[in-house]
C-alpha cells in the first residue's frame, strides 16, 4: 500500500478514535473541542493533499485539493483565534463536514459512471454527511450544546468514509 493512501488511513483512523473519545466524554471543554478539531481539519487537509497528489488523473481529484485546502485553513483559523472559535465553531465545523460530504458525493458520482459498486455507500455517507451539515446551519445554537455528540459522529462518518474510499480506490487501480 503506498504511503498516500496508509496516510489517509491513519488520519481516517484517528478522526473515528477522537470521534468516539468527544461522544464519550461531553464535559470536554470548548478550548479541547477547537484544539482536536483544528489539529484534525489541518491533517485532513494534508491527507487530501497527498490524495489529490495520487489521484491527478482521476476526474474530480482537484476537489480534493480544494478541500484539502479550505480544511488546512480553518483548521489554522481555530487555532489562531479564541474569539472566532467560540462564536464560530459550529458553523465553521459545518461548513467542514458540508465540503467533505460533497466531495464524497462528487466522487460517489464518478464511481457510479465507472460502475463501482461501492458507489452507494460513499453517496450514502455524502448525503449523511450534508444533512449533518445542514442541521448544523440550521439550528448552531442547539447544536453547541450537544456539540460532543454531533462532533463525534460527524468524525466517525468522514472517518468510515475515508477508509470506504481509500480501499475501494486500491481496488480500482
Amino acid at each position: 500500500m503506498s504511503a498516500n493512501y496508509l496516510t489517509s488511513i491513519i488520519f481516517a483512523v484517528l478522526l473515528i478514535v477522537f470521534g468516539v473519545i468527544i461522544i464519550m466524554n461531553p464535559a470536554g471543554t470548548m478550548a479541547a473541542f477547537a484544539l482536536i478539531i483544528s489539529i484534525l481539519m489541518i491533517f485532513t487537509g494534508l491527507a487530501n493533499i497527498f490524495l489529490f497528489i495520487s489521484l491527478r488523473d482521476f476526474k474530480g481529484s482537484i476537489y480534493y485539493l480544494i478541500e484539502g485546502g479550505i480544511s488546512i485553513l480553518i483548521g489554522v483559523m481555530l487555532l489562531s483565534s479564541q474569539s472566532a472559535l467560540e462564536n464560530f465553531l459550529p458553523l465553521l465545523v459545518g461548513f467542514w463536514i458540508a465540503l467533505k460530504s460533497v466531495t464524497a458525493v462528487v466522487t460517489a458520482v464518478e464511481w457510479k459512471k465507472r460502475s463501482y459498486p461501492a458507489w452507494k455507500v460513499l453517496m450514502a455517507g455524502g448525503i449523511a454527511g450534508i444533512l449533518l451539515a445542514l442541521l448544523i446551519a440550521a439550528v448552531p445554537k442547539i447544536v453547541s450544546v450537544y456539540i460532543s455528540l454531533v462532533l463525534g459522529i460527524a468524525m466517525i462518518i468522514v472517518g468510515v468514509a475515508i477508509i470506504l474510499f481509500v480501499i475501494n480506490l486500491k481496488r480500482m487501480k
